[in-house]
């Protein structure tokens, strides 16, 4: 994906919510690999917690429990990446209510094409692309606020 053509944001929750949108396959292989992922054991001996040692049981809890973080290409870490997961899928979601608006989201995050061949192939003016790419900014910044994968204050 090339993204070189494409500014980066200057307000830093915005910019942390676009490279979620940006590195969501790779975000949801690492999520993935980390729950189905092998172990040993759980729980732990003298201090009064119970010792699992069933394989079926412990993979049942690792699926069960939410992660605390993954790291994913380059050493990124992201935390709380189930909850980041379920952001984008709701602005997903969301963005799939308008055809056009679900046509920039693909365009910019998943294909990385910069806003002038996004105008010129879906015959929109720059100023519609930017009002639409704000609305989805907006949507998902609201999104990330009530998901608490943000600090708005």
């Amino acid at each position: 994906m090339s993204v070189e053509l494409q500014r980066r944001c200057r307000v830093k929750n915005i910019d942390r919510i676009e490279e979620m949108f940006r590195r969501e396959k790779e975000l949801r292989e690492a999520v993935l690999e980390r729950k189905l992922g092998g172990g040993g054991r759980t729980g732990g001996a003298p201090t009064g917690h119970s010792y699992v040692s069933d394989p079926t049981a412990v993979g049942a809890l690792r699926l069960a429990a939410e992660l605390n973080s993954v790291a994913l290409f380059n050493g990124y870490i992201v935390y709380q990446p189930e909850a980041w997961l379920s952001v984008i899928d709701a602005v997903k979601e969301w963005c799939g209510r308008d055809e056009i608006r679900q046509e920039i989201y693909r365009r910019r995050y998943k294909l990385g094409e910069s806003y002038k061949t996004s105008c010129w192939d879906l015959h929109i003016s720059s100023s519609t692309y930017h009002f639409l790419l704000v609305e989805i900014r907006n949507y998902a910044l609201a999104c990330a606020a009530q998901a608490q994968v943000i600090r708005v204050f």
